[in-house]
């Protein structure tokens, strides 16, 4: 009674389940049913059976037409993208040279403030020293003394004159770290400013201390947004993939379920589906003589492509592939660790073979 009273204390008592099902409040939950689970062999874009299928390094199926205008849409916003973050960051270069003006100006202001403000007591020191001067000089005895008054002590005595040097990287320190002074202090300004015109002081973003950073280096790529982390996609990387089909059914494949070559068990979301990508025919031979170099592997790995692509169950995969080191259809070179993709697949439709439920995040404002 405590938790249910917890969830629905902002709840009327004449709200049903389904209408409180249809409002857009809080978090949702949905169970999902078999009618709504992708079939094994359709395409992740289209939901359709895939004609021509590829796949990618995670084991997502794709229409090969589908893929390659999702990675052409994502192209051209990518350089959109890249357009409207190339103004921001010439916006962001012009306020930090105005910000820096800024400064400036107020370094020089408050410069020629000070200077008028003791501009009289400057200028009186010389004129009361030359009179001592005067003074100290009538008499032929205290004449050293007005000498050392004014000169000081000669040899390695202190207070002896010194040359005044400032060469100019002395100068360019001493100006920048004035302007970053005034730069902070029209910041601190600012944020004062900003303390009475936010109402939203929760808020991290919008706190009169929070500075707009600068723009961070996004790397953009084509993605495959299946799943819930997106990962990097490139049409290089396309695997080609071979499903196997009934021979009774090999003129309406769209309508059939795949089978596995090798066992001839049927392939659906409530098995585990194994994806050979093999770049190894079963005619290529090892070659003896000396170890090729690193840029000899890499252009030869770049250009080499996958020939296998054929999909079998995972029992076959852990008791024919796997030990056997090869593919029981076209026979190329399987490695165990490197050329076995488990396929995606979704639901059944039941509780145990996971993927039934479909949430929706959302905010509840409690009172």
């Amino acid at each position: 009674m405590t938790r249910s009273h917890a969830k629905n204390n902002t709840s009327g008592s004449v709200f049903t389940y389904y209408e409180r099902n249809r409002t857009e409040y809080g978090s949702k939950t949905q169970r999902i049913g078999a009618d709504s689970m992708k079939k094994i062999d359709a395409c992740y874009l289209c939901l359709n059976s895939v004609r021509n299928p590829v796949a990618c390094s995670k084991g997502h199926i794709y229409c090969k037409e589908c893929i390659i205008s999702s990675l052409i849409s994502q192209k051209a916003q990518i350089k959109a993208h890249q357009a409207s973050l190339e103004s921001y960051a010439a916006e962001e270069q012009l306020e930090r040279e105005k910000a820096r003006a800024e400064a400036r100006d107020r370094v020089l202001r408050d410069f020629e403030r000070g200077l008028g403000l003791g501009g009289a007591k400057i200028a009186a020191k010389p004129k009361a020293l030359a009179e001592k001067k005067v003074e100290l000089g009538r008499d032929p005895a205290k004449q050293d003394v007005s000498v050392k008054l004014i000169e000081g002590p000669t040899g390695d005595e202190r207070g002896v004159k010194r040359k005044f040097e400032l060469d100019e990287s002395a100068m360019e320190r001493l100006a920048r770290e004035a302007e970053d002074a005034a730069l902070k202090a029209i910041e601190a300004e600012q944020a004062e400013s900003r303390r009475a015109k936010l109402p939203s002081f929760w808020l991290p973003t919008l706190t009169p201390e929070a500075t707009i950073g600068p723009l961070k280096d996004v790397k953009l790529q084509t993605m495959c947004n299946v799943g819930e982390h997106p990962h990097p996609l490139a049409l290089k990387n396309l695997l080609p993939v071979h499903f196997t089909y009934p021979a009774a059914s090999k003129t309406d494949s769209t309508k059939a379920t795949p089978i596995c070559p090798s066992c001839s068990r049927e392939i659906s979301n409530a098995t585990k589906s194994i994806l050979l990508t093999s770049k190894r025919p079963a005619h290529e031979e090892t070659t003896d003589g000396p170890a090729p170099s690193k840029k000899a592997k890499k252009d030869k790995k770049d250009k080499e492509e996958v020939v296998c692509g054929h999909v079998v169950c995972s029992t076959c995969a852990d008791t024919i592939v796997k030990p056997g080191k090869q593919c029981p259809v076209c026979e190329a070179h399987i490695r165990p660790d490197k050329d076995v993709i488990e396929l995606g697949r979704e639901g059944t439709g039941f509780a145990a073979a996971g993927g039934a439920q479909a949430k929706r995040e959302g905010v509840a404002f409690m009172p």
